[in-house]
């Protein structure tokens, strides 16, 4: 296990080193989003990693013939199922070691009265009601004299050896109490009790065994047995919504050491219906942000170094319901405003992470040969289902403990599960249709593979929320089984899924584990290899800032200035200063063409601009034509074997809207169809209030040009008019939010070109590209020094 860990540590590790890079930086609010979601994630994979390496089981000392005087206490509330007690009771009863049993009753039952008197159990009541269960076990404690004192919940019922198992632990003196397994006989009656138990499964194995090698074993509120000294130190048990966490803590704090038997010497009941689960989850919930946030600070000093990291992760585990909604969030916000998180290639992610993801089910497979019993094998995948359905559970916990809401102490209804609980899963059903709405309307807008891959996560994320909704439809699943159990093939499929998920009847899962260690070092040299591999292809083919530049926006703002005719160009010099009063390394050239169906330019035009240093902006009349003829394919083959950045400005005359997107669409469709990958799409809408009505789709284009090119005395001050009523019209489709923007203005007179990008690109954060023009009809201004212009194709 310590050298899977440690495989596991150092790819966890290069894979932060690699993703901590600034220019992986997104839309800034869901890139912070996902990389909290990302980093609890991983803390929490290396917290239970932690845990693994020091699994321990605890030496039991020699029997010694010391016989201890031992309380054993429940409790009963008005509510709770009264044959359920008296089972208890009985249970109780038949221990074998001399004990006294005390029934805590809060609702003073005759029933309870009678059968406490019949099995010889101490019947304990109160007036007085405060501070709940742990109220009720203190007002037993106080009548109570034994030395040790066994805490059970009335749903859980214990075999006759449970101290046996228990008591010669506190041969230690030091030892102030011993915590048990907390199994369950019901996990079978419901998905939902199904998925409750499995998540507890790694919880009462490896993870409580390694606690034992910290001293941070935790009491749970049924099956522990306590020191009477150890208790009376802290006066009685803490109060409340999660007594048992809270009087650990107090007794940690006290210097008592606590020990973890892994034995199952008692049965209880795990909630069967999304009722009793949410309750129960709510409570402790609330409960734990409480500790946290209000006992914590106050014992911090009390602590040893490793149970100051335990008690502040402990409450952690329901934070996970905000983790969960980011991860519900992000994929909609997404989709919703054509923003991404992460600027990173999506195949180095995978090639970074599916190295952890695969060493991580290694471990946590490899750790469950510390379970308790062999059915608790498997995948867990009802209760990974089961906690995602619980966010919005987990959130109101927080919620509460922030607004100090009071959740009362109610305990967990044992009985069985209810019909179909559709109410409660409302908030899960409500969240799943707005994840398939904005995977719809994220298809919409656009096809790029992030946005394929936010599409992918929402709809995911729908089926998850779904599962968690079907799972609490106990009348509907049993329809649905006997419907599907009706068909043999059907059968076949649910038992063979059944073994795959248990691990039951499968070679495969003992093979990985006797394997393990193998195929980790197998793992660790591939990643190692392929990364090695694949940074010295990308050194030698990675992208340069031009490309990048044209086909994102990312990067320095580029300038040039702009043609005055068909025949004509103003090529920029590469001395051009940019907003920054830096040099610019590529201004942008923009060359006015003849009217035609494609750009009609030589190769010797585009390599003069190449050796210029300089990324050429093609601009051009569309006229009718045939895709199939010599002066067409000749463009297309110009601007391929160019094989440099290209950026094209069609300018389509059509008689309507849908003329122009179908000519715009048919355009682009036929020259990609080409296999030209360098042409960079620029769109120029044709109308400033009629955008939505010529828009192609975003698919069609990458950038927008705004020609707001203006003459006259006060010419900058309407081209920014004219570019402020543009800028409301782009705005209002989502789509064009995130589009780089090209700005053809005037030069104002007076004003130099570094300190007029300056300011543009200041005051509209959205410019990525700026073309100057003359302010007057004469051409260029007279401040501005030319150069030959390059001869044009006709």
């Amino acid at each position: 296990m310590r050298l899977l860990v440690l495989i596991g540590v150092i790819l966890t590790g290069h894979f932060l080193w690699w993703f901590a890079d600034s220019d992986h930086i997104g839309y800034p609010l869901l890139f912070w989003l996902l990389t909290i979601s990302l980093g609890f994630k991983l803390l929490r994979m290396l917290h239970e990693w932690y845990h693994y390496v020091q699994v321990s089981k605890p030496l039991k000392p020699a029997h010694t013939n010391h016989q201890y005087t031992v309380d054993v206490l429940t409790t009963a509330c008005p509510g709770e199922p009264l044959d359920m007690i008296e089972r208890t009771l009985r249970a109780m009863q038949a221990i074998r070691y001399p004990h006294t049993s005390y029934l805590c009753d809060e609702g003073d039952d005759p029933y309870l009265r009678q059968i406490c008197q019949e099995l010889g159990v101490i019947h304990v009541t109160r007036t007085k009601k405060i501070n709940a269960k742990a109220g009720n076990i203190n007002n037993a404690l106080r009548q109570a004299t034994g030395e040790l004192c066994v805490v059970l919940d009335p749903d859980h019922e214990p075999t006759p050896d449970f101290l046996d198992k228990v008591v010669d632990y506190f041969a230690d003196p030091t030892v102030g109490y011993v915590q048990v397994v907390q199994a369950y006989g019901n996990q079978q009656e419901s998905l939902i009790a199904r998925g409750a138990a499995e998540q507890t499964y790694h919880f009462y194995g490896p993870l409580m065994m390694g606690m034992n090698a910290y001293n941070t074993a935790q009491a749970i509120g049924a099956n522990c047995t306590f020191r009477r000294a150890a208790l009376d130190s802290i006066g009685g048990h803490a109060a409340g919504l999660t007594e048992d966490m809270h009087t650990a803590m107090r007794l940690h704090a006290q210097g008592w050491k606590s020990i973890y038997a892994p034995v199952i010497v008692s049965r209880g009941l795990v909630p069967a219906s999304l009722a009793a689960y949410y309750a129960q989850q709510l409570k402790w919930a609330r409960g734990s942000f409480e500790l946290l946030f209000r006992v914590y600070p106050t014992l911090f000093s009390r602590f040893t170094w490793r149970q100051r990291l335990h008690y502040f992760t402990l409450p952690l585990y329901f934070f996970s319901g905000i983790v969960a909604l980011i991860d519900l969030l992000v994929p909609i916000l997404a989709l919703s405003l054509a923003e991404f998180p992460w600027h990173l290639s999506l195949p180095q992610f995978v090639l970074h992470m599916t190295p952890i993801v695969a060493i991580s089910m290694l471990i946590r497979y490899n750790a469950q040969r510390w379970l308790r019993e062999p059915h608790e094998a498997g995948l867990h995948l009802t209760g990974g289902f089961l906690r995602i359905g619980t966010w919005w559970i987990y959130c109101l916990g927080l919620l509460y403990t922030l607004l100090r809401v009071r959740v009362p102490y109610i305990p967990t209804p044992k009985d069985g599960h209810a019909g179909n609980e559709w109410l409660l899963s409302l908030p899960n059903l409500l969240m799943a249709i707005i994840c398939v709405a904005a995977a719809r309307y994220g298809h919409y807008l656009m096809q790029t593979p992030y946005a394929l891959l936010m599409m992918a996560l929402a709809m995911g994320n729908a089926a998850i929320l779904g599962v968690s909704v079907l799972m609490a439809q106990h009348n509907l699943l049993k329809g649905i089984m006997r419907f599907a159990n009706s068909f043999s093939p059907v059968r076949w499929i649910v038992a063979k899924s059944e073994q795959m998920l248990t691990g039951r009847e499968n070679e495969l899962f003992p093979r990985l584990r006797t394997a393990a260690v193998y195929i980790a070092f197998f793992v660790f040299t591939a990643h190692s290899f392929i990364s090695l591999a694949v940074g010295l292809w990308l050194d030698r083919t990675s992208p340069s800032p031009d490309l990048i530049w044209t086909r994102s926006g990312v990067g320095e703002v580029r300038m040039g200035y702009a043609a005055t005719s068909s025949a004509t160009m103003w090529p920029a010099s590469t001395s051009l200063p940019s907003h920054t009063g830096a040099d610019i390394a590529s201004p942008i050239q923009e060359i006015r063409l003849t009217s035609a169906l494609g750009p009609q330019i030589s190769t010797e035009v585009l390599k003069k601009t190449a050796m210029q240093g300089s990324i050429p902006l093609l601009s051009w009349e569309v006229e009718n034509g045939s895709f199939d003829d010599e002066a067409w394919k000749k463009a297309v083959t110009a601007i391929r074997d160019h094989n440099h950045p290209v950026m094209l400005r069609p300018l389509i005359r059509a008689r309507n809207p849908a003329a122009y997107r179908r000519t715009w669409q048919r355009l682009v469709t036929h020259f990609r169809a080409s296999g030209d990958t360098s042409a960079v799409w620029v769109w120029t809408p044709p109308a400033a209030d009629s955008i939505a009505a010529y828009f192609p789709g975003a698919t069609y284009l990458d950038w927008v040009a705004a020609d707001c090119m203006t003459t006259g005395s006060d010419a900058t001050a309407k081209s920014l008019q004219k570019y402020r009523s543009l800028r409301l019209q782009l705005a209002e489709r989502a789509e064009l939010n995130s589009m780089p923007i090209l700005l053809l203005a005037p030069l104002q007179s007076g004003q130099s070109v570094q300190a007029q990008s300056r300011h543009l690109t200041s005051t509209y954060p959205e410019i990525k590209a700026l073309l100057f023009g003359s302010t007057s009809s004469h051409g260029r201004p007279n401040s501005l020094k030319l150069s030959a212009s390059l001869p044009i194709n006709r």
